[in-house]
């Protein structure tokens, strides 16, 4: 029988490295929808490396507020993205 659409992509993407640019892309694309406008403002995804994913926010007061928020996010964005797996999120402050 013929094998789903997705099941032939998704095997295309792991073997040509894509699967996790692909993670990456979509993570990039709902953070507004996850975090919100405020949050959203303040913030910029950078990267994901192997499982945690790298936020500049713009100040002191936001890394610390967010870090409080951590767990909580981190739950909604495996929620949203079924191969992501994200551990951790480091926030980093700098210009968003």
């Amino acid at each position: 029988s013929p094998l789903p659409v997705a099941r032939v992509l998704e095997s295309l993407l792991q073997r040509h490295g894509l699967a996790k640019k692909m993670v990456q892309y979509t993570t990039f694309e709902i953070w507004n929808e996850i975090v919100g406008p405020t949050i959203a403002k303040q913030t910029v995804p950078q990267k994901i490396r192997g499982d945690i994913l790298f936020i500049t926010v713009k100040n002191n007061a936001w890394a610390q507020e967010l870090s409080f928020m951590k767990s909580h996010i981190l739950k909604k964005l495996n929620e949203h993205l079924q191969d992501a797996n994200l551990q951790d999120i480091k926030f980093t402050v700098g210009r968003p």
